[in-house]
């Protein structure tokens, strides 16, 4: 078994148990009385201490005692609901515990498909801060291209993907790589330190989704909004930024601070004619522009 999946049967185990949490002894029973975990051997106490860092460490969730001198009780650490992260990670080790312990339930829980093939890799490597290896197809190349010394600084997930964000040995500029365009990635002997200047939410201010183009300036976006597709920006907003500000002509007016790159025009016209740009007007332009070839496509004969 891996290290992973006494991590996750721990946390999991925890999550269930709620704000009152557990002892050490409940702990270890309920250790002792799973199958799988108990062929890997009794439940030790020395071992839940190193796991609780190393579930800390690795996944950002703290498992935190507390107790009154005589009995000690460990739980999951409230954060406050302030950490997408973390409730997304446990989000998802309760969904694989559920269909772990029960496959029947399997059929009736539908994930969007997404490639993660080197993802356990890449965070073993930036665990141990190792670089790595791999292969690459870029879109843009008909052959594929093989990297050396990358040192991986972070990932992050849009749209269905993973990217990877790093760089190559001495340099200093972080780039971008799909994982769904990742094969071969192995660890290297070669070790690195973090960068104390890399900062991943200031990489990515004012940023929609993955593409950064430090020569865009983030810019207040006013979007006036269809009353029924508001409900949906509402319950889940485009960018951490986003407000809404008032109303115009019956129409909710939402506001965001973000870079208009690609990947947002591209997010805005996906929401057709339920959407208008009201500001900046560089971005009604492009928004213009797009519609009119897009309409270039569809010509009047065919009605």
């Amino acid at each position: 078994m891996t290290p992973l999946k006494k991590y996750i049967w721990l946390v999991d185990t925890l999550m269930r148990s709620g704000e009152k949490g557990l002892t050490l002894e409940q702990i270890g029973s309920r250790w002792n009385a799973d199958d799988e975990m108990h062929d890997e051997g009794a439940f030790a106490k020395r071992s839940f201490h190193r796991h609780r860092n190393e579930i800390k460490d690795l996944f950002g969730i703290e498992i935190e005692s507390y107790g009154n001198g005589h009995e000690f009780r460990y739980r999951i650490a409230d954060d406050g609901g302030n950490d997408y992260f973390r409730r997304w990670m446990m989000n998802s080790i309760a969904v694989n515990r559920i269909v772990t312990d029960s496959q029947d339930m399997a059929q009736y829980i539908a994930l969007e498909s997404y490639h993660d093939a080197p993802l356990s890799t890449l965070l073993q490597a930036m665990k141990e801060l190792r670089m790595v290896s791999f292969t690459y197809n870029p879109f843009w190349k008909e052959e594929p291209v093989l990297y050396y010394n990358f040192k991986p600084h972070a990932l992050k997930m849009f749209e269905r993907r993973w990217y990877l964000i790093g760089c190559f040995g001495s340099r200093k500029e972080h780039l971008i790589y799909a994982l769904d365009r990742i094969s071969n990635c192995e660890l290297q002997e070669d070790t690195y330190r973090r960068d104390p200047k890399f900062n991943l939410e200031k990489m990515f201010d004012g940023v929609f989704g993955i593409i950064v183009d430090e020569e865009l300036s983030v810019e207040s976006v006013w979007l006036k909004v269809d009353p029924y597709q508001a409900h949906y920006l509402r319950s889940l907003p485009l960018h951490c930024s986003q407000q809404e500000i008032g109303e115009r002509d019956g129409c909710p007016v939402f506001s965001l601070r973000v870079r208009t790159t690609l990947d947002f025009v591209q997010r805005l016209l996906s929401l057709g004619g339920r959407v208008e740009v009201l500001k900046p007007e560089n971005l009604r332009k492009k928004m213009r522009e797009e519609s009119r070839a897009m309409l270039s496509k569809y010509s009047v004969e065919e009605e």
